[in-house]
């Protein structure tokens, strides 16, 4: 069964005219490869995926630079974060985004205190120790996100025996 994501849901009616035409129009890509667990929740392994742009103190920040001058795409790169980030060693490098919210609450960008609730109350098995950050706001290019990044952040989790990955878009 195709599923279509709706891309102005919660942005309301306002926002999604002023916009949608402003904005183009994603590329065509292979239907996205919907899989079920393997396992129950319970036995999963859980990392998350930012798109706030965030990357530890002391890392490369994503490239800005970059996203000024092309006002419609990201930095297509990704970070490794730990999971005992806190908002205090997290730099979020985004321009498209408010990140004075994450500034102050990292759950906002990177829910880890409700990850690691869940793994308290026994709803997944653990909290993998990494978790991953994107750009985004790509444009319509996203080729090198795809090609790229996207199977490096794979192969990642991989290593680390994943089960599932939650995305917390922004």
């Amino acid at each position: 069964m195709a599923h279509r994501v709706d891309p102005w849901r919660f942005a309301g009616s306002f926002i999604a005219k002023a916009l949608g035409g402003a904005i183009p129009e994603a590329p065509s890509h292979p239907p996205i490869p919907w899989e079920p667990l393997a396992k129950p929740l319970s036995e999963c392994r859980v990392a998350l995926l930012s798109t706030a742009g965030l990357s530890m103190q002391g890392d490369a920040p994503f490239d800005m630079d970059f996203e000024r001058a092309n006002p419609t795409r990201g930095d297509s790169s990704w970070r490794r974060l730990p999971d005992d980030a806190t908002e205090a060693t997290i730099v979020a490098n985004h321009l498209h985004i408010d990140t004075g919210y994450i500034e102050r609450d990292l759950n906002v960008a990177l829910p880890l205190d409700r990850l690691r609730e869940l793994a308290a109350e026994g709803v997944i098995r653990d909290v993998a120790p990494s978790h991953y950050s994107i750009m985004g706001y790509q444009g319509n290019d996203s080729s090198q996100l795809v090609k790229q990044s996207a199977p490096e952040i794979a192969a990642a989790m991989r290593s680390e025996e994943v089960d599932l990955a939650l995305l917390a878009p922004v």
